[in-house]
């Protein structure tokens, strides 16, 4: 029998050249082999979708190709979720408002982050790229988000993602509760966040749903504990 190790790379490698069929053959019978968690193989696929990432912003891949990646992810994530988290309706576990801040086109990023969210049952308000600090404010106040995600790619980001957090903060009292707000993009780290005033950061796209998933819970159990 294949190692598991040796098909979560056929499995990278499928994604990673697009192949659809090959990509969810290799998971299907991971699955059915019991050879590799869910977890791994959502890592996997979150180690070849960065390497399409870095693909197109090489020009090696065009969007469509972007785009396809993105949705051979989703059928993966419906794949190894449990039947039960299946059948669980959009948004269920929760609601994140999500943006790449005011000053940083960057998405890619973000969009991973936002498909692994939904794959997950997290409803997803995407505001798109160079977002202000106002018009994260102003979704928060109509859609009341457990969480706000604010993405960036460049150091320029730091100062956008600082004022909107102080933004938001500024706001708790009219907003009549603290929405916790997480930072997300490869260079941010503890400092930034701490510089911020943020609650919490991730590089990774998974970590970062594991994290949401924390938050609701903790603002749920915040409730009906009072």
């Amino acid at each position: 029998m294949v190692p598991a190790t040796a098909n979560l790379e056929r499995l990278r490698l499928a994604l990673i050249d697009l192949d659809e069929n090959r990509t969810l053959e290799i998971t299907r019978r991971l699955l059915e082999e019991g050879r590799a968690t869910p977890a791994a193989i959502v890592n996997t696929c979150q180690l070849a979708l960065k390497v399409v990432g870095e693909r197109y912003e090489r020009q090696e891949y065009y969007i469509s190709g972007l785009i396809m990646a993105g949705e051979l992810f989703k059928e993966v994530l419906d794949l190894v979720q449990p039947p039960l988290e299946v059948e669980v309706e959009s948004g269920s576990a929760g609601m994140v408002v999500l943006g790449t801040v005011a000053g940083d086109i960057h998405d890619i990023g973000k969009n991973m982050f936002a498909t692994s969210l939904r794959g997950f049952g997290f409803r997803v308000i995407d505001l798109g790229v160079d977002v202000a600090p106002e018009t994260f404010l102003a979704a928060v106040k109509e859609h009341r988000p457990d969480v706000v995600g604010l993405s960036g790619l460049i150091m320029l980001a730091f100062d956008s993602m600082k004022r909107t957090v102080d933004l938001i903060r500024a706001n708790d009292a009219e907003l009549g509760y603290r929405v916790p707000v997480i930072l997300g993009g490869s260079i941010i780290d503890g400092r930034v966040c701490r510089y911020c005033g943020a609650d919490s950061w991730s590089t990774d796209a998974m970590e970062g749903v594991r994290l949401c998933q924390d938050l609701v819970a903790r603002g749920r159990e915040g409730i009906s504990n009072p």
